[in-house]
């Protein structure tokens, strides 16, 4: 059965075309259904291997599948298509467990060709093509927040190598160089000058107004980035910071360009702190902080949050309302890693102000009282 359990941010590897493994193949099915007069499954029948907990269900033809019919795997996912002399051919349909699905070309059983991977929700995440069950050639990644990354698989099927691309979520700003297992090791600024395409690598031009050579920087609890003052190009084609509108709030954050609803802005990164290490400080100290996950918090030191000490992120910037223009949702950046963004949830002219409501929801320890800054209870 097929192998591959990758995710959406995957940089690639191989699919095993094979629909069972070894064990299973040893492994001697017991088959119910309708036979030939000399007793060969006939007809419709189904397959069962009772050690692996796998079964196909499908039609045969003087004892070897011919037909339609579908492998059901223990771990809950299956894979349907059409057979021809007990081997899988055309188009076949892969269903992982967690709702993500496969759509591959088959030859002979082995997958050759064209393939796509499908999100539960229906969005294409993997385009590519296999060659002898591995992945070959051009494969492009997108993931759930909109960014792609895309070039040429190396002999392990793994996007790593020179001219490899990440296209941010607008599809012409994009970061060029040399990626490692999907990770970016040196990369410069570009703009794409052609279409991304399925067969062809897109055309790009570098940015001479960032030279910056760049690679993964994530942050760490006592790092906030080993490139402070590098600013991200796709972020700065989009807002800047300027005296917030808003009385008492200082520095706000400004679109320089109209911005549709859902546009990703701004990039909110910062130090790694624990979510105890937050909570059991003063509100006084949590100026910049936004939670990550369950384990993480992002958070901007008072330290760094002048934009001539750190601007290689700028969505800390952002201030509270009540009516925002903008929420916080997450994403995957090249260079940051795991962080929250800065999203438009309506139209934001030029010149505009980007507020994000902060939602705070905190508790004394131990208690059912309010523990919030006074300016956001007022």
């Amino acid at each position: 059965m097929p192998e591959s359990r990758t995710s959406e941010t995957d940089s690639g590897g191989d699919d095993s075309g094979s629909s069972l493994d070894e064990d299973e193949e040893e492994e001697e099915p017991v088959y119910q259904g309708k036979r030939s007069c000399d007793g060969a499954p006939h007809g419709r029948g189904t397959l069962f291997w009772s050690k692996a907990g796998n079964r196909f269900e499908g039609r045969f033809l003087h004892g070897k599948k011919q037909g339609r019919g579908t492998l059901y795997f223990r771990d809950e996912s299956s894979l349907s298509g059409t057979y021809v002399d007990d081997e899988l051919e055309g188009v076949a349909t892969y269903v992982y467990a967690d709702g993500r699905y496969m759509e591959a070309r088959y030859e002979k059983g082995d997958m050759n060709g064209r393939f796509t991977e499908y999100s539960p929700e229906g969005d294409v995440i993997v385009r590519g093509y296999h060659k002898d069950n591995a992945r070959s050639g051009l494969l492009r990644l997108t993931d759930e927040f909109g960014g792609t990354l895309a070039g040429v698989v190396n002999g392990e099927g793994l996007l790593s190598g020179n001219n490899i691309v990440y296209v941010y979520p607008d599809h012409r700003t994009a970061l060029v160089g040399t990626f490692e297992d999907g990770v970016m090791k040196a990369a410069k600024a570009a703009t794409l000058a052609s279409d991304m395409s399925d067969d062809v690598m897109p055309r790009f031009e570098y940015r001479t107004d960032y030279p910056a050579t760049l690679e993964f920087d994530q942050s760490a609890r006592d790092c906030i980035s080993r490139n402070p003052s590098v600013p991200d190009h796709y972020e700065q084609d989009r807002v800047h910071v300027a005296l917030s509108a808003i009385p008492g709030a200082g520095e706000g954050l400004f679109a320089k360009r109209d911005l549709d609803a859902d546009t990703v802005a701004s990039f909110y990164n910062g130090v790694r702190l624990s979510h105890e290490e937050v909570d059991g400080r003063d509100w006084s100290l949590n100026d910049n902080t936004i939670s990550l996950d369950d384990e993480a918090v992002i958070d901007v030191p008072r330290s760094w949050s002048s934009v001539e000490r750190y601007r290689a992120s700028l969505g800390h910037k952002a201030n509270h309302s009540s009516s925002p223009n903008c929420k916080y949702d997450h994403f995957v950046h090249p260079r940051f890693g795991p962080i929250k963004c800065v999203r438009t949830v309506r139209h934001v002219s030029a010149g505009e102000e980007l507020t994000c409501d902060y939602g705070y929801h905190h508790k004394l320890p131990g208690s059912e009282i309010d523990d919030l800054p006074s300016w956001f209870k007022s």
